[in-house]
């Protein structure tokens, strides 16, 4: 334990020491918060106005809905960002030295796993704080405990799932310069995936079919049914069941796979058989070959 607790410690120490990586893994955060705060917000904010009319809570349930897709993109960008530590290892040759040191490759593994879930739990709480002080200018509320172990909970599942994801990726990327290409491929995507840019509900049935098997759309569906509860409550208090859920479809409240419709259960095992179908995939390979 010790062994693996200093290799925890010198990967986080590692990621953090470099600024411009902390930044980057933080750019489709920023741009996103961006693009809404110069004109996706309002668009969204006439909509929903235009149909429901000009009634309390909507700024609250559209910047809700907003950081809570941003909880969402950080538990990927941030975790994969900070196993470009691998990466650098292998690169410069360091990894070399683990090799014939008398380190088991499975401890070496985990620490870069164990590195990607405390520092994405640390910047993804506090991408929450910022947002709840957003939500709350807009109109919000703050959540109560209750919700707020609940979406922490839900947090620290994607960040483990996705953390699994990107390291059996990571098995098979050599250079630095690929991982970059990798990064930069997310960053660019995750917006669309998780049904953040577009809302879902507005794409065609194929996409969305699509879409919906994706562990993104499971996690920022979990996410936004608890964050945006408060919001939900007051919005849609005095109008038909109708309205909600053709909102619900729309902005992605719900994950439907052709006709059968997942519940919060399905969504969390879903997320966990993700998670341990990467790791042993992992597992296997690393008992193959070199890192």
């Amino acid at each position: 334990m010790t062994i693996l607790f200093q290799l925890v410690r010198r990967n986080m120490r590692i990621y953090l020491r470099d600024r411009a990586t902390v930044f980057f893994s933080f750019l489709s955060v920023i741009i996103i918060l961006l693009l809404y705060i110069l004109f996706l917000g309002e668009m969204q904010t006439d909509s929903l106005i235009q149909h429901f009319g000009d009634i309390e809570g909507i700024d609250w349930l559209v910047s809700a809905w907003i950081m809570a897709g941003i909880l969402t993109v950080s538990t990927v960008t941030v975790p994969l960002t900070v196993l470009g530590t691998l990466i650098q290892d292998r690169s410069n040759g360091t990894i070399n030295d683990f090799y014939v040191s008398p380190i088991n490759r499975k401890i070496l593994a985990l620490s870069y796993l164990i590195s990607s879930w405390i520092i994405g739990f640390v910047m993804v709480f506090f991408n929450f704080v910022i947002g709840q002080i957003y939500v709350y200018f807009n109109g919000g509320e703050f959540l109560h405990f209750i919700p707020i172990m609940q979406l922490l909970g839900v947090v620290m599942l994607s960040i483990v799932s996705f953390s699994s994801f990107f390291f059996y990726i990571s098995l098979f990327i050599k250079t630095t310069n690929a991982f970059s290409i990798l990064g930069t491929i997310v960053g660019t995507f995750i917006g669309f995936l998780g049904g953040i840019y577009i809302p879902i509900g507005i794409l065609s049935d194929n996409v969305q079919f699509v879409m919906n098997i994706l562990p993104t759309a499971h996690s920022v569906t979990l996410l936004r049914n608890i964050y945006m509860k408060g919001a939900i409550d007051v919005v849609f208090s005095g109008t038909p069941d109708e309205v909600f859920d053709t909102y619900s479809m729309i902005y992605g409240l719900e994950v439907n796979i052709g006709d059968f419709g997942l519940n919060n259960i399905h969504l969390l095992f879903g997320m966990i058989i993700f998670a341990v179908i990467f790791y042993i995939l992992s597992v296997i390979k690393l008992s193959n070959s070199k890192l």
